[in-house]
């Protein structure tokens, strides 16, 4: 028995986690299984912890039950990403902006490919967004997924997985960087405003490409998932005509084309049908009579726009049933959902 005393029943004087010994500012605490661990270093574990981390990490006793359906999938980590507040969501996309200007600065062209998007855009600006939080949370998923699954893949110049709805964001930002002024990315709205379009295109297990066919179908009106995808198309428009060099005539039918489907949106796949082009022209030409005649702010990706972008749309197809009260029904929806009153 004294054996027993002497071998067995040691005071536990050090944390096992950290091996550092336990004092006033690093408390001993016990799990149901009895090991003993520094207070801050149990929690850590417990809350920051890969793997198995509801357990004890010396006897992998379950310590308590991990949150039903919290599965480490593409799915679960891209609907918790969807699910993040307009604040973590704009310092994610602030950090992206930042990564594509670098991008333009070594390669003007914008000739980039998956392999560029991802190593030095996506992956970075994940990893800057999950320290920036101080715990564990969805993007710190996303970066763990996104790298360790192109790792597993040996870096490709493709995406996959979770990394197909991002790498999208990045191109979706990439391919229309040359329209909105500087300032306008700097804003939480237009963060919001790119991630609800890009969010609209699919998940996970869509396409990394970007079609006309979503925004020819939003166009429509008829189906509102993709409207998020048309208000920011309907904001490069809009920005487009304020950046443009004006002239007396005004641009023809077929500059309109060129400028609105070849512009931005010449990796979105084949040239859109005709009927979508000759909406994109009478949207094109009333917001270029509102905001160069009328001297009316452009459209900025305000919430309160939502109205006005129904409106001209509805204009658009109206015109091209030949109503003769398309222009006057659209210029009284606009005037009533505030065109131009958003101020910034």
């Amino acid at each position: 028995m004294e054996a027993f005393f002497s071998t067995k029943l040691r005071p536990t004087e050090t944390c096992i986690i950290c091996s550092d010994p336990f004092s006033a500012d690093h408390l001993p605490v016990a799990l149901p299984c009895h090991h003993i661990f520094g207070h801050a270093c149990i929690t850590k574990w417990l809350r920051n912890g890969s793997g198995n981390n509801t357990s004890c990490p010396f006897c992998r006793h379950e310590i308590y039950e991990p949150i039903a359906g919290a599965a480490f999938t593409d799915a679960s980590i891209w609907t918790a990403l969807c699910a993040q507040s307009p604040e973590r969501i704009h310092d994610f996309m602030s950090t992206l902006w930042r990564r594509v200007a670098k991008l333009f600065a070594a390669q003007p062209n914008g000739d980039f490919s998956t392999s560029d998007l991802l190593e030095h855009a996506l992956i970075p600006a994940l990893s800057r967004t999950a320290r920036s939080n101080g715990h564990r949370g969805p993007f710190d998923d996303a970066h763990s997924l996104v790298l360790s699954t192109w790792d597993s893949l040996g870096r490709p110049d493709s995406a996959h997985g979770l990394a197909i709805p991002l790498v999208r964001l990045v191109r979706l930002m990439t391919q229309t960087s040359a329209i909105l002024p500087k300032w306008l990315t700097t804003v939480p709205r237009t963060s919001t405003l790119f991630w609800r379009a890009n969010a609209s295109l699919g998940t996970a297990a869509s396409s990394a490409n970007i079609s006309w066919t979503s925004l020819v179908e939003a166009s429509q009106l008829e189906n509102p998932r993709f409207f998020p995808f048309l208000h920011l198309y309907t904001v490069l428009l809009s920005q487009n005509i304020v950046h443009s060099r004006p002239t007396h005539a005004g641009p023809t039918e077929r500059e309109v084309e060129q400028r609105c489907c070849r512009k931005f949106g010449s990796e979105w796949g084949e040239w859109p049908e005709e009927a979508f082009r000759q909406r994109v022209v009478a949207v094109y030409m009333e917001l270029r009579r509102y905001q160069m005649q009328e001297k009316r702010l452009s459209l900025r990706g305000h919430d309160e726009e939502k109205g006005v972008v129904t409106g001209l749309w509805a204009m658009a197809m109206w015109r091209r049933e030949g109503s003769p009260a398309a222009t006057g029904v659209a210029v009284r929806r606009k005037t009533s959902a505030g065109w131009g009153s958003g101020g910034e």
